[in-house]
């Protein structure tokens, strides 16, 4: 897989620039976290957290290996989803499905030139409030967006 193969192999030092980046507008993460996409577990391992990882690719640090739009979770389980450099692979409805009311989405997408990035990551997560919202990244620039989930309607 692209992950495992590649991805490690020149992506590391780019990702840990953009955490870098991220520092301060995380909020602090308690409680069960989601990390949808966690690959290599850089995330995880730069801030000294521990999550339940999902991913695709069986050599991933994940616990669980599904995709991100079939987790196989209770609805409202997590206080936190963490989903980076993957939402552009998802729908978002199972993200939005786990993670409990008033619960933290932070989610991030690559810039590419053309395409309003932060347009469709509003879009996408309509009914969520934007607490925060950052460009991070030299070489690989990303629009990170920390939301809180709203009540169900």
């Amino acid at each position: 897989m692209f992950t495992s193969k590649i991805y490690s192999k020149w992506m590391k030092e780019v990702q840990l620039e953009k955490y870098k980046d991220m520092k301060e507008i995380l909020p602090e993460f308690k409680g069960r976290i989601l990390d949808v996409g966690i690959g290599p577990g850089w995330f995880e391992e730069f801030f000294g957290i521990e999550t339940i990882g999902v991913d695709i690719d069986k050599n991933s640090k994940a616990r669980v290996i599904a995709h991100g739009d079939f987790l196989p979770f209770r609805d409202g389980i997590f206080d936190f989803v963490i989903c980076l450099d993957t939402v552009h692979l998802l729908e978002g409805n199972d993200v939005k499905r786990v993670l409990k009311n008033d619960g933290i989405l932070v989610v991030s997408h690559f810039i590419r030139e053309g395409e309003d990035v932060e347009k469709k990551l509003l879009n996408m997560f309509r009914e969520f409030k934007l607490l925060e919202k950052k460009i991070v990244g030299n070489r690989e620039k990303n629009f990170v967006f920390v939301m809180q989930k709203g009540p169900v309607v």
